[in-house]
């Protein structure tokens, strides 16, 4: 059991996602490996440890416009969906790539 903060990204804004140092992750069953191979998180959404720097979708180690433009690519590129190759994309962890995550997206460029 655990007695700490969770360390969420923002719950004021509804982002109950883990920060990278959260001490949720890797603190769940032991009998449950994640898709990172590590021991599973606790909570709704996990955490890829091999995927680093959410909503940098172009790895230049900036969040701006730029990113915004591959997100809105990929979306409207269903045919061949090669805009954005990054695990940094999918913000909210619904395992789906959509206007949601380019709006999450926006709220780390203006916040």
């Amino acid at each position: 059991m655990i007695y700490e903060n969770p360390e969420f990204i923002d719950y004021n804004t509804w982002n109950f996602n883990l920060e990278e140092s959260s001490p949720c992750i890797d603190s769940g069953s032991p009998d449950i490996i994640d898709q990172d191979g590590t021991i599973s998180d606790i909570g709704a959404t996990k955490i890829d440890l091999n995927c680093s720097n959410l909503g940098d979708l172009n790895n230049d180690n900036l969040i701006n416009v730029l990113d915004i433009t591959l997100g809105v690519c990929s979306i409207l590129n269903t045919t061949n969906n090669n805009c954005v190759a990054s695990c940094n994309w999918d913000m909210n962890n619904d395992n789906e790539y959509n206007i949601v995550d380019i709006i999450l997206i926006i709220n780390i460029i203006i916040n």
